[in-house]
């Protein structure tokens, strides 16, 4: 018998597959995870480094009882594009692909120190518009340029 990760459907919910091998952490933490822990009947699990046949090593979560809504999932595709969603209904898969949102908000700080977002003395929360062509995204208070690549490193959360 081969080795096999054994891990239960679920009946509802999630499942984020194809993110970057040990990267689940990351998507968790941009998907503010923490608000979604205090439902009685969620429960989660992460997998990580897991074998794949198209990337080689990939990274897993399935939310169990929590749908995912497509904004949410756009926000992860644009952090890490190969990502796909799998909303699960009464044991049956149905595929989104997430598209790149056109304006992410609050979810990323700037990169500007001095942006009006970073200071402590403002309650304004960051608001980015989406420059696919140039795979940045720009500030709209302070028009600081963010690559894609480097979005990770600026996710608000724990």
């Amino acid at each position: 018998m081969e080795n096999q990760l054994l891990v239960r459907k679920i009946e509802n919910g999630t499942v984020i597959d194809h993110v970057p091998a040990w990267h689940s952490e990351m998507v968790l933490r941009l998907l503010d995870v923490e608000k979604i822990r205090v439902m009685a009947d969620f429960s989660m699990v992460s997998l990580n480094n897991v074998p794949s046949r198209k990337h080689g090593r990939k990274d897993v979560i399935k939310l169990n009882n929590y749908h995912l809504d497509e904004g949410n999932a756009d926000l992860v595709c644009l952090v890490y594009p190969a990502v796909t969603i799998n909303y699960i209904e009464d044991w049956e898969p149905r595929k989104y692909r997430p598209k790149i949102p056109e304006l992410v908000v609050g979810r990323i700080r700037c990169p500007e120190v001095n942006c009006i977002t970073n200071s402590p003395r403002e309650p304004i929360g960051t608001r980015f518009r989406v420059l696919p062509g140039f795979k940045a995204l720009q500030c709209e208070y302070c028009d600081s340029l963010l690559d894609f690549e480097k979005m990770p490193e600026y996710v608000k959360g724990k």
